[in-house]
């Protein structure tokens, strides 16, 4: 398994959830976390 870096050049920790509200309805979005902090929209 390969590991993922973003623009910083930091490594992937983790994948997280958030919760969003979308017409009424709770929805999971999946978001990268970096090991500077950052997060960015999982694809």
């Amino acid at each position: 398994m390969s590991t993922r870096y973003n623009q910083n050049h930091s490594p992937l920790q983790r994948i997280v959830y958030t919760k969003v509200n979308v017409n009424g309805k709770v929805q999971l979005v999946p978001l990268e976390l970096y090991a500077d902090g950052s997060v960015k929209r999982a694809n």
